[in-house]
């Protein structure tokens, strides 16, 4: 298994710079074909939609469209595959980041009763409890 840094996934599926597109995905292809994978963890995920969003103004259905398509790529393999597909079907239902679902999923899977925030936009979601004054 080789580690991705955000940087090279990026360019990987955004393309903007030639030169770098073409390292990362020849690195990609060159790991595939030794039957390797490529490892993206969950900060890579969380730092790809901010990137998204903030230096490529993708909007949250586009957004929500990409990472499903890497969850689907088997060069990739993640660090919780899992909390990374639930946390982006639950994008489509509620209203908080990628990140906050993440959270939430990984503190459930450790055991965690709950995950309390002060963040609103998770007021609906089962698992949260909003912390308020």
């Amino acid at each position: 298994m080789n580690g991705l840094d955000t940087n090279v996934l990026v360019r990987y599926l955004v393309q903007d710079d030639i030169e770098q597109w073409k390292l990362a995905e020849e690195y990609i292809k060159d790991v595939k074909a030794k039957n390797d994978t490529c490892f993206i963890n969950n900060i890579v995920l969380c730092e790809l939609v901010w990137v998204l969003k903030t230096s490529y103004k993708l909007n949250r259905d586009e957004i929500i469209d990409v990472i499903e398509k890497i969850l689907r790529v088997d060069a990739f393999d993640f660090e919780n595959r899992e909390a990374a597909w639930w946390s982006v079907q639950q994008m489509k239902k509620h209203k908080a980041d990628f990140s906050d679902f993440l959270i939430k999923k990984i503190n459930q899977q450790a055991g965690c009763a709950e995950t309390v925030t002060f963040d609103a936009k998770l007021l609906r979601v089962e698992g949260i409890r909003l912390l308020s004054t």
